[in-house]
């Protein structure tokens, strides 16, 4: 089965095999020590989400003056629901889009299909990884739509969330709370989940009580701002990361509905109080005559995750990584990774992009289930011809300049 296909180049400058484990010793060494030489317990992080909150129609509320606060942060356009036709592919909902947004993972890793509460996210979520880095860190998730905490109830249980409250769709209890939470707790990350876009656009579309829901809920992220600027000026050192995006866009023309795969529902954002790197800023082009306008050229939710664990200084685990997403911020690794498998099964071949001035001389470490399989310089494919027998899926992870991303093959699934 396919994932978005990348340009196609023939890698440069192999590493002979003979020096591929003593290479990847020593750079993980080094990337081991200049992760723990460095102090990141003042780095912390806000992820507020905007249930179905339209990228265009946020557009609009902006050039009227209606979202100021959000037109305070960097705005890029992203996608969300994964690639269609590939094994990623999810409705445009809010379950799976949630979950892809809490773990940096598409569909076929976390396993939430759609907005049932009876679904467990099977991928580790931000509040896992964070509090496996550092148990002493404090996470939140705080949320107006119920069944979020539902999706994550075993992360709940096993004490990876510190604050897990259900605000039984009243947007001000969130932002009341996240407030209480920012200003008088000592938390490390905080989840605010806001719901009234959504229920408004499925009860009236793209019409005036929808361009209000939007101007109601950025002033609750105003006032959760607010309150995370008194706690900054009582703790200057502090460093916070904001990142504000929904789960969803909506059916074109009237927004009433979502959940299928047309370029309007899997629209989304990403707005960021950091510098964001090109994975946000700068689109890769695939093609003009792309159906999806470009889309899976953007940013997608699964970079929120990873983006988080990266301003927090959560190390990389390169035997267990398993995000599909990118890091926003900081060095830009290998995008849109994509993979084909030979027809006979014999072989995978996986594609990526590698920009910037570098692209040329990046070294990249390959990884099959966590097992080093290539270190590479400038390229922007690998073959894999050495698959393990039987027909178990393959983790592949792709690593450059200390940044990884990853991505799942079905076995089986032969061109």
């Amino acid at each position: 089965m396919l994932r978005p296909s990348a340009s196609t180049k023939f890698p440069r400058h192999p590493i002979p095999p003979a020096g591929l484990r003593t290479l990847l010793a020593l750079t993980l060494l080094g990337a081991a020590l200049g992760a723990h030489a460095a102090d990141y317990s003042h780095r912390k992080a806000l992820l507020i989400g905007v249930d179905g909150m339209q990228y265009e129609r946020l557009l609009e509320a902006i050039d009227e003056g209606t979202a100021p606060n959000i037109a305070g942060l960097q705005l890029g356009k992203s996608y969300v629901g994964g690639v269609i036709g590939s094994q990623t592919q999810a409705p445009t909902n809010s379950g799976p889009g949630w979950a892809t947004l809490l773990t940096g993972a598409w569909v076929d890793r976390h396993g939430v299909q759609n907005n049932g509460s009876s679904w467990r996210s099977l991928a580790d979520s931000v509040f896992k990884q964070i509090k496996r880095s550092d148990p002493m860190r404090r996470t939140a998730s705080i949320v107006s739509w119920g069944t979020i905490n539902d999706n994550f109830a075993n992360d709940i249980s096993d004490g990876y969330v510190d604050l897990a409250l259900k605000c039984h769709d009243v947007d001000q209890c969130v932002a009341d709370a996240a407030s209480q939470e920012l200003e008088h707790a000592d938390p490390d990350f905080v989840f605010a989940h806001f719901d009234e876009p959504d229920l408004a656009g499925h009860s009236h579309g793209f019409t005036v009580p929808y361009q209000d829901a939007i101007q109601g809920v950025d002033a609750q992220v105003g006032q959760v701002l607010a309150a995370l600027k008194r706690r900054q000026q009582q703790h200057p050192s502090e460093d916070w990361l904001v990142i504000v995006a929904p789960d969803h866009g909506r059916v074109m023309p009237g927004g009433y509905g979502h959940g299928n795969q047309t370029v309007s529902e899997k629209t989304t954002f990403i707005a960021i109080n950091k510098p964001a790197n090109a994975q946000l800023t700068t689109p890769v082009v695939r093609s003009s005559t792309d159906p999806l306008d470009n889309l899976y050229g953007h940013a997608s939710q699964a970079d929120i995750t990873p983006t988080i664990l990266k301003h927090l200084g959560v190390p990389l685990d390169m035997t267990g990584h398993r995000m599909d997403g990118l890091p926003l911020i900081g060095q830009v690794g290998a995008r849109q990774l994509a993979y084909s498998i030979d027809p006979t099964g014999a072989a995978v071949t996986l594609n990526w992009r590698l920009t910037g001035a570098n692209a040329d001389s990046q070294l990249l470490r390959v990884f099959r289930n966590g097992e080093p399989v290539a270190v590479l310089i400038g390229a922007q494919r690998f073959t894999d011809s050495t698959l393990p027998a039987g027909t178990g899926d393959l983790n592949y992870t792709v690593v450059t300049q200390q940044v990884a991303t990853s991505l799942l093959v079905e076995r089986g699934q032969a061109d």
